[in-house]
């Protein structure tokens, strides 16, 4: 069965491989973005993005963190974008959109890794290691085959727009199947956002405090 699974996802990726490049692209134009932009903040916004930092380096030394608040937060954020991502999907102009949006994330965690490193140092490295990275591992890669599940699904609504009713039956049978994969993914990035919650506080404390 797992090896029936592993030859559907890669002859999908294999299928889509341009998709996921140019999305993947997008990703490390915003990372490189958001690290840039580190080195263009005043001294001003340098010294509150350092406050805050500093302030939550002494949540983590003097209470303890509520992984349910986490969770409830990182679940919003994160079920905004699959809805958006998913919005993108059913419209024509969605396309271009979803390149934006996997941008922007990318852009956040650019500007987030880079800010860290630069107040940590080398400190920085580890942190980001531990904080970002592991749950980066999960939900970016799901984020980027909902955005090629999202194209491809516009693309079939274009070819399908002036066709006749059989076509629409096949893209009705598409649309149930697109909102599958969305919903299969955003279990997956669910896994994510635990590790988020529960498992990546422990190792803030253990490194750091």
């Amino acid at each position: 069965m797992f090896s029936k699974i592993r030859e559907v996802i890669v002859n999908h990726i294999k299928s889509n491989i341009n998709l996921y490049f140019f999305l993947f692209l997008a990703f490390v134009a915003g990372i490189s973005a958001g690290a840039f932009t580190v080195n263009g903040l005043s001294p001003v916004q340098k010294k509150e993005l350092n406050n805050y930092l500093h302030g939550f380096f002494q949540l983590f030394e003097n209470q303890k963190v509520d992984g349910n608040e986490i969770l409830r937060l990182s679940l919003i954020e994160n079920m905004r974008q699959i809805a958006i991502l998913w919005g993108l999907g059913v419209t024509i102009i969605g396309i271009p959109f979803i390149y934006i949006l996997i941008g922007v994330r990318g852009f956040i965690t650019g500007f987030t890794s880079g800010f860290i490193i630069e107040y940590l140092g080398l400190r920085g490295v580890l942190f980001s290691a531990i904080t970002i990275l592991p749950k980066e591992l999960i939900i970016i890669p799901c984020l980027i085959a909902l955005g090629v599940n999202g194209i491809n699904f516009s693309l079939s609504i274009i070819k399908n727009k002036s066709n006749k009713d059989e076509k629409k039956n096949s893209l009705k049978i598409n649309f149930f199947a697109y909102c599958f994969v969305t919903l299969t993914f955003s279990t997956v990035i669910f896994l994510g956002i635990f590790v988020e919650s529960y498992i990546i506080p422990v190792f803030i404390r253990m490194t750091f405090t």
